[in-house]
């Protein structure tokens, strides 16, 4: 079994190498810029919150398509905006029976590459935690998480090799639950995009979880109304989440410890976009929520407002830097 890791950045590499330890056979495709930056720093530096430390060498670098040609599955972990793109590459190189697993956050990046590779067997994954791109190829784990696949004996390596780095990987049956309950989460990332600070240090103030909870309100509405039971992707019920997230600050830091141990220094990957001046995915985080909400007539007033603020950073209009108490006004003006 031969995979390929299209879209080598930070999930790509960091996933790509602890792979290879284990002896997978893996190539590595992304930009010239990260393989000549691996190969100024002598391999690829993987490391974790809970201590883990690591120079993984020799792991192989393509950056020309072709190299999907050799693979047997795909792992894309591209930014859903360049998943158009990555579907004529995929169409135009691999061989037919390819499975391709597209590993982005949200809702509907895998669409396009269904449509255009009707010939491959596509299907969505998740990455549960957090993965930080530091100088000199380090790359960095900074929250807990695991890697979710479909249900499919092919993929059995591939978890087993991850378990064996302590890597977390499951094969889910239902996968539209696991993608909404990690949705459910993943409305954070623009909250910590707007406020410019580590992950531990918003989610330690009520005012940012105050939002936070209201956006997931929002979800668990919409997907009530669609017949969606949202998959459990934390220590708490999806359901007793958003109570949990607006509770007083002496009880949440009690009752979400384990939420709580996380990298002092880690963030979102929409704050890393903002950083690079990169479009985000918001249009497929809060912005699948709103749109969803739109067509079934649920009102999402917080996702829609975080939609608002974060295409005002991207477009030059807004600094980040936001407080909670800024973010709370806006809501409040937006609904």
């Amino acid at each position: 079994m031969h995979i390929v890791v299209y879209g080598a950045g930070s999930i790509g590499c960091y996933l790509g190498a602890a792979l290879h330890l284990e002896g997978i056979s893996v190539t590595l495709l992304g930009r010239p810029r990260i393989q000549d930056e691996i190969k100024q720093a002598g391999g690829i530096h993987i490391s974790d919150y809970i201590g883990g430390d690591q120079l993984v060498t020799d792991v192989p670098f393509e950056h020309k398509e072709a190299a999907l040609a050799q693979a047997d599955i795909v792992l894309v972990t591209l930014k859903c905006l360049a998943m158009e793109q990555a579907a004529a590459a995929l169409a135009h190189y691999c061989r037919p029976g390819t499975r391709v697993i597209c590993l982005q956050n949200g809702l509907g990046s895998d669409r396009v590459v269904r449509e255009q590779c009707p010939q491959l067997v596509v299907s969505q994954g998740i990455v549960g935690f957090n993965v930080l791109h530091q100088d000199n190829g380090h790359f960095h784990r900074g929250t807990d998480g695991a890697v979710h696949l479909s249900d499919d004996d092919a993929f059995m390596p591939i978890r087993d090799a991850l378990l064996e780095q302590q890597i977390p990987c499951l094969l889910e049956r239902d996968f539209q639950s696991v993608a909404w309950g990690k949705l459910q989460l993943n409305l954070n990332n623009a909250i910590n995009a707007l406020a410019d600070i580590p992950l531990k240090q918003e989610l330690e103030q009520r005012g940012y979880r105050r939002v936070l909870s209201g956006a997931m309100k929002e979800l668990a509405a919409v997907a009530k109304k669609k017949g969606i039971s949202l998959a459990r992707m934390t220590a708490l019920p999806p359901a007793l989440l958003p109570s949990l997230i607006n509770s007083p600050d002496f009880l949440f830091h009690r009752l979400a410890k384990k939420m709580l141990e996380i990298d002092p220094q880690a963030r979102s990957s929409m704050w890393e976009d903002l950083q690079q001046k990169r479009l985000t995915e918001i249009h497929f985080l809060n912005g699948a929520v709103a749109a969803e909400g739109e067509k079934l007539g649920v009102p999402t007033p917080v996702n829609r407002t975080l939609c608002r603020l974060i295409h005002e950073v991207e477009n030059g209009k807004r600094q980040q830097e936001l407080s909670a108490r800024e973010l709370e006004l806006e809501i409040q003006r937006g609904g």
